[in-house]
């Protein structure tokens, strides 16, 4: 076959967004300039080295995205992550095991050469709110490929024969091209087992789920996600190349997200991040940033300085929690420079109980060693 027709051929599977049959034809085309075109042969040499990584239909054209049959809604949002709104943050563990798969894809030839297959499926577990999409979004941006989602919760129909048509519609048209498959809401087929009737349709469904699974290209990812890993079916762990736990974060992971959010420049008191550490103790990762996103956006629109919105934040909070919290909110603003009387006033809590709480002072029951002081 002449040159040519081999470039007619490529532009052909290309523009049909055949990923693998492209990168196919390209290498052999490479190689035959590299060894017919001696002065070729280095720049040949890279872009062959580029190809083991590049996505060759990416940039140049796109699949039309799958859409429902009778709603015509689209059935997968399709996303290149270029950056995220803030670094994400992980318990040592979770951090790991991403870096790894980073790597694995990155320096996958290296695997292949070995007869080794590099990670191809993931099963994300953990409660609302703890980064679990925001972990697929970072492995998007760090493997530099697309991102599709399909929210499994919102594509389960009444009619889960049309569900399964929709099911397997996005499978195959994420496996037509290296990407991420992002599976959210993954325990939804789990939850619908509260009709016989429909049993068997949705064993049906797991299957097909699982049978992709087994067989997702090593160019790729496929990525579950659930918030109720209890209800997934035992056989369905088992399939996973790897499973990453998310747990609630930590408070000083709490601080941190609330450092990065709020951003080093605006001068905010620790003594104030701290006491919104206190505040969000127990929450989600989701919870903090919709919070702090809120003062952000209050301050701009009221030409505040961040550090007053905070406050304002901590004075209607407070009221509302702890006894603990509440005097840890206290020392906060008094360090901020509301005099201790004020703020006893404004969150309702009684300055023999701020002193209580004060670095260095006796725990004592009632407070009644600090009358008086």
């Amino acid at each position: 076959m002449t040159i040519e027709a081999d470039v007619v051929q490529l532009a052909r599977l290309t523009l049909e967004g055949k990923d693998a049959d492209s990168r196919a034809l390209l290498r052999k085309m490479l190689y035959s300039i590299s060894r017919q075109c001696p002065e070729l042969n280095a720049q040949a040499r890279q872009v062959l080295t580029l190809l083991k990584t590049a996505n060759v239909t990416r940039g140049i054209t796109t699949s039309p995205i799958p859409v429902d049959s009778d709603s015509r809604l689209e059935l997968v949002s399709r996303d290149n992550i270029h950056q995220l709104p803030i670094e994400p943050i992980w318990n040592p563990e979770v951090e790991a095991e991403l870096a790894s798969v980073v790597r694995e894809h990155i320096q996958r030839s290296e695997l292949e050469a070995a007869g080794v297959e590099p990670t191809r499926s993931l099963l994300f577990v953990g409660p609302p709110g703890v980064g679990k999409t925001l972990a697929a979004r970072w492995l998007a941006r760090e493997i530099r490929l697309p991102l599709l989602t399909l929210d499994l919760a919102a594509v389960m129909s009444s009619f889960l024969g049309r569900t399964g048509n929709n099911i397997r519609t996005v499978i195959d048209f994420a496996q037509k091209s290296p990407s991420i498959l992002l599976l959210d809401e993954f325990d939804a087929i789990a939850k619908r087992r509260d009709d016989v009737t429909e049993i068997g349709e949705l064993k049906r469904l797991v299957t097909v789920l699982l049978q992709s699974i087994d067989e997702w290209p090593n160019e790729g990812l496929l990525i579950a996600a659930s918030n109720h890993p209890d209800l997934l079916d035992p056989a369905v762990w088992r399939r996973f190349d790897r499973v990453l736990r998310f747990p609630s974060p930590s408070r000083s992971e709490i601080t941190e997200a609330i450092k990065r959010i709020i951003g080093s420049s605006n001068n905010v008191k620790d003594s104030l991040i701290q006491a919104l550490s206190d505040l969000y103790d127990g929450e989600s990762f989701a919870e903090v940033e919709r919070q702090m996103n809120q003062v952000r956006k209050s301050s701009i629109l009221n030409r505040t300085t961040l550090e007053t919105d905070i406050i304002r934040l901590l004075v209607d909070s407070a009221r509302n929690v702890q006894k603990q919290k509440k005097a840890m909110i206290a020392l906060a603003l008094i360090e901020s420079g509301l005099s201790q009387r004020d703020v006893s006033r404004i969150i309702g809590i009684s300055r023999d109980t701020i002193r209580k709480y004060k670095p260095g002072a006796k725990q004592v029951d009632g407070g009644d060693n600090a009358k008086g002081k």
